[in-house]
């Protein structure tokens, strides 16, 4: 998702309801009398790892990312269960997110450590195309997003943990710079004393050093990096590699058509040959944007700017038609809202029509790994 207020707004409006995001699934879609799932139209990638969970970080697109990355080593290593993959050979979707930006100038991007910092926002495309230069991602087992999830008996209870734990991680980096441009000594002190705090109040599995050094990063990015990947976690036996020879797909590429029809098209297509897609939309609702830029720079009253981007993995294609031949088409998704959401919500299979609609068939809406000949 574009900022960290995105995953808040998205992931827990209180006045939600299922039918929401563009993503209706279903079981709320009223489709009339005589309906039935028309004979030999489903077409679904049926190995596909483990559902993950995002919770309150933003980071939809390298969770989305890092599925695609996860199948398609299982597809080279022949993996007949890829969904018990064990963490160690997952790739981390918080580490995932260094490949959000380009590297820094200089750098050819061919090496894990030209990616630096932990990034919020971004797109699949992108991230794809970096993480298939560089090849390597920390593993989950070393990096895993469970240490930034709250711990707590309600959904509400653990969503204001989380909330309240990205705000106070930003809040302190920001007041530990101001801090030590006043004054060193009392930029020390202050990094030292939150830095035994976060490691007594959160899950983190960096030490207090690598804490306390984190503070002293040049950008928040770069604090992320330090405070979320350990140490450790830089040895090649924690590293995991995008194994074989791929290209990134994307559609449409600029100057292809874009319409909800070559768009289906293309789903149905990529799917046959067995790969999932990842898809970039806008979650807005009440939908009232006209572009995925807007959808990404929504201000609210007091002028904060928060967006609705999200982005899923469509694996499943299926008609649903009735006696007159009428058919309405469907998309399984794979989001990274947890095993909850999928469970609750048909397994996701939702609208095709009202979800792609949301990509406004832009250029690199639908991004894939395609194997090299």
């Amino acid at each position: 998702m574009k900022r960290l207020l995105v995953a808040f707004s998205i992931l827990f409006g209180a006045s939600t309801t299922l039918a929401e995001y563009g993503m209706i699934p279903h079981s709320q879609i009223k489709y009339g009398e005589g309906y039935a799932l028309k004979g030999e139209s489903t077409v679904q990638v049926t190995n596909m790892p483990k559902v993950r969970s995002q919770d309150s970080f933003g980071i939809c697109y390298a969770a989305v990312a890092a599925v695609l990355v996860d199948e398609a080593n299982c597809v080279q290593s022949g993996n007949a269960s890829c969904a018990t993959a064990p963490d160690s050979q997952r790739v981390s979707a918080l580490d995932v997110t260094r490949y959000s930006r380009a590297p820094e100038e200089g750098a050819d991007g061919e090496m894990w450590r030209d990616y630096k910092g932990l990034n919020e926002g971004g797109m699949p495309v992108f991230t794809l195309l970096n993480i298939n230069k560089a090849k390597d991602a920390v593993s989950e087992q070393c990096a895993p997003t469970d240490q930034i999830v709250a711990r707590a008996g309600s959904e509400q209870a653990a969503q204001d943990l989380e909330i309240a734990m990205w705000k106070s991680l930003k809040d302190s980096y920001e007041s530990f710079r101001k801090k030590n441009a006043e004054c060193t000594e009392c930029g020390l002190e202050y990094a030292t004393a939150k830095a035994n705090d976060i490691k007594q109040n959160y899950n983190l599995k960096a030490s207090n050093k690598e804490i306390l050094d984190a503070f002293s990063q040049e950008s928040y990015s770069l604090f992320l990096d330090k405070l979320l990947i350990p140490k450790e976690c830089r040895k090649m036996s924690d590293m995991i590699s995008l194994e074989g020879k791929w290209a990134v797909k994307s559609f449409p590429m600029e100057g292809e058509k874009g319409d909800y029809k070559s768009s289906i098209n293309k789903v149905k297509e990529v799917l046959t040959q067995k790969r999932p897609l990842a898809l970039s939309f806008c979650a807005q609702d009440p939908l009232s944007v006209k572009s995925n830029k807007a959808c990404g720079e929504i201000k609210d009253a007091s002028g904060n700017v928060s967006g609705a981007g999200h982005a899923v993995v469509i694996k499943g294609y299926r008609e649903i038609c009735n006696s007159k031949g009428v058919c309405r088409q469907e998309l399984q998704v794979q989001n990274s809202w947890g095993e909850g959401w999928q469970k609750s919500n048909d397994d996701g299979w939702v609208d095709a029509k009202e979800l792609l609609d949301r990509t406004f068939y832009e250029t690199y809406a639908l991004n894939w790994l395609q194997p090299r000949s």
